[in-house]
């Protein structure tokens, strides 16, 4: 299925090089396009997206203050923020965006940033090629199939739980072992629980 990606930008040229950047992705569409945080509501009702990419040069304040409110008002929706300012990068980040990408990156890694954030990671790629997580090199759904695995749960069980496939739930697993320096599961619940990560 089609990740529905809505664009905004106060830039209509940059929208239209978004578009263009991404209308060639098999599983990316996108739904729409605006160049003004005010319409933003009528059409996230109007095409319903999986994915939000802002680019904001001006409104900053206006920016952060929706990307506060839509966590909870469309907590669904994973956003991606296209900033070069390490401040307000850190500042939507702290906020809940699903990632921050700085805009040098924005034609090499926009599509995977798309299909990662939609399958629930967080990323942070801001003046660094690392991608950045909050606990120890972790995005928040490798720590959430830890626990999975923690509570005995199976690859199969996972991938149903999370609703991404088998082999997505294994290559999560793969990076699970290499960031905690283990090589089973059982190894990867006992270092979880050794930092805290897990219950």
């Amino acid at each position: 299925m089609a990740i529905r990606t809505l664009l905004i930008d106060s830039d209509p040229i940059y929208l239209l090089g978004l578009e263009k950047l991404l209308e060639n992705e098999s599983n990316i569409t996108v739904v729409g396009s605006v160049s003004c945080l005010d319409s933003l509501e009528t059409l996230i009702h109007i095409h319903v997206p999986d994915v939000i990419v802002i680019n904001v040069h001006m409104h900053i304040i206006k920016a952060l203050d929706w990307i506060k409110n839509a966590k909870e008002t469309h907590p669904e929706i994973n956003v991606i923020m296209l900033c070069n300012y390490l401040p307000f990068a850190l500042s939507a980040y702290e906020e809940g965006v699903s990632a921050v990408l700085s805009k040098e990156k924005v034609s090499t890694h926009l599509a995977h940033v798309i299909r990662y954030s939609n399958e629930g990671e967080k990323l942070f790629l801001v003046d660094s090629e690392t991608m950045y997580s909050t606990k120890h090199g972790l995005t928040n759904i490798e720590i959430n199939i830890l626990q999975m695995l923690a509570d005995d749960q199976t690859s199969v069980q996972i991938s149903e739980q999370l609703n991404i496939s088998k082999r997505t739930v294994e290559r999560h697993l793969s990076c699970i072992f290499e960031k905690l320096g283990v090589l089973s599961r059982t190894g990867a619940v006992a270092e979880a629980l050794r930092l805290q990560l897990i219950k």
